[in-house]
């Protein structure tokens, strides 16, 4: 499970608390039907409906949160070449249902120390007051399907520098486009929600910074392919800009769909969808 997934159950915990279940959730791991390994994360650091000490568990009032647990899992079938996912509802909606709650708020939860925060402040301290960060790579471990292209992205990003600033964060090993603010790889994960928050949009691919912008409170525009449908991992706030001309596929490996979806796409749609945004 990647740190997106980690930040869909910090909601499901906040609503498992909120309604009385519990006081905190521990994360953990069932193995055997008996082995339990607790979850270490960055993403619970500071959180105050989560624990990972086993002893305030032994004291009560502490619900296990498997995040391995099948009945909770939203790809039903997962093959070495493709997945099956069920989406007729938000994969928050999906877990909080198992739990007996409805209704939950789809916002994830991350809750920033003050060293992080001040982190943050040194690194946003000389951008202007309002600016876009983007993040134009997709994680491809899973799936290679979820990309757009970065030649359209660097398109998207000349004609809308022209009117904002632009912030690129990421990963220090992805290439970096031109006519930004390179914050490429000077963040941890975390840190790097705290710089959406203080943006007016996040604009990247499906994927955890989706999450924690939601978790930030920030709009994000998603580009989403065919790879999957929209409405597991779409939050309210969000603008999906959806180019699948097919799908779901649910393909791991490469799909000559999603590619031609990609390059038959208008980027443009991206641009006048970001403008029109920022007009609000």
């Amino acid at each position: 499970m990647g740190l997106g997934g980690y930040l869909t159950w910090t909601a499901v915990s906040r609503e498992i608390v909120k309604s009385g279940k519990a006081k905190k959730t521990l994360p953990c791991e069932i193995h055997n039907g008996q082995y339990l390994k607790i979850v270490q994360s960055d993403i619970w650091k500071n959180n105050p409906y989560m624990t990972t000490d086993y002893s305030e568990y032994e004291q009560g009032n502490v619900l296990l949160l498997q995040l391995n647990n099948p009945d909770t899992n939203y790809c039903k079938v997962d093959t070495p070449t493709s997945c099956q996912q069920r989406a007729d509802k938000h994969c928050i909606r999906q877990i909080c249902e198992y739990y007996g709650i409805e209704d939950p708020e789809l916002r994830c939860e991350i809750f920033l120390t003050n060293e992080e925060k001040t982190r943050i402040e040194e690194l946003t301290n000389s951008l202007q007051d309002r600016f876009i960060v983007i993040e134009p790579h997709s994680k491809k471990n899973y799936t290679p399907n979820k990309e757009y292209s970065f030649d359209k992205w660097q398109k998207i990003v000349n004609k809308v520098s022209k009117y904002i600033q632009i912030v690129q964060i990421g990963n220090k090993k992805e290439k970096i486009l031109d006519n930004i603010v390179d914050l490429v790889g000077e963040t941890t994960f975390r840190e790097a929600s705290g710089i959406i928050e203080k943006s007016c949009l996040f604009v990247s691919t499906e994927g955890g910074l989706v999450h924690a912008a939601s978790a930030a409170g920030t709009t994000s525009l998603v580009v989403l392919t065919g790879f999957g449908d929209p409405e597991l991992w779409s939050y309210p706030q969000n603008i999906n800009v959806y180019i699948g001309k097919h799908g779901p596929c649910g393909l791991k490996v490469p799909c000559q769909q999603c590619l031609k979806d990609v390059e038959d796409h208008d980027e443009m749609e991206i641009v006048d969808t970001i403008l029109s945004h920022l007009e609000k």
